[in-house]
């Protein structure tokens, strides 16, 4: 009976300090080279989070090549916002967000370089995909997160989060008292 009480005690602790991005919306369809966009993201931050410190990291992925370039190793999410300059060359992207659940990832957006005089047509989305992602709404057919980073490509350094080390000494502890009990 204590187990069944100390796992029940378990699981509402980690729904009360579980944070996590749900969406992550698509730019609109055709970004400029050097422009200044805003990405935004619903983010759940739950009660006790407090402090607003977590941290998630943002990368582009190209469509064609799947080349993974992080923007940003430590972006605040709680803001649910952050300003970026396009610097990639003109081609099929998309955005992912990894806030320590996973890659939430937006839909296929069209970067082109306003210098060529012409924009890209929406024919260049691959196929399975409208090629028309509208501004501010979440991906319905994010790519799997497998697929995101390149064979070869350097590990990213796991942070944890305030909660995330209460959470790591409540479940060893947690785990101690069931197995000398």
């Amino acid at each position: 009976m204590s187990r069944l009480i100390l796992l029940t005690l378990l699981l509402i602790f980690t729904a009360f300090t579980s944070a996590q991005v749900v969406t992550f919306n698509t730019p609109s369809n055709k970004v400029a080279v050097n422009a200044n966009i805003i990405l935004t993201w619903q983010y759940n931050a739950p009660t006790t989070a407090g402090n607003g410190t977590a941290t998630g990291i943002l990368s582009i992925v190209n469509s064609g090549t799947k080349d993974t370039t992080v923007i940003d190793n430590n972006v605040p999410l709680a803001p649910k916002s952050y300003q970026w300059k396009v610097n990639v060359p003109p081609g099929n992207y998309y955005l992912t967000l990894n806030d320590g659940t996973g890659d939430k990832a937006t839909g296929n957006f069209d970067v082109f370089d306003p210098s060529a005089g012409a924009t890209p047509t929406s024919g260049s989305a691959p196929t399975g995909s409208s090629g028309s992602s509208s501004t501010g709404s979440p991906s319905s057919n994010p790519p799997s997160p497998a697929s995101t980073v390149k064979s070869g490509a350097a590990p990213v350094k796991i942070s944890f989060t305030g909660s995330d080390k209460i959470l790591f000494s409540f479940i060893v502890v947690t785990a101690a008292i069931m197995h000398f009990t």
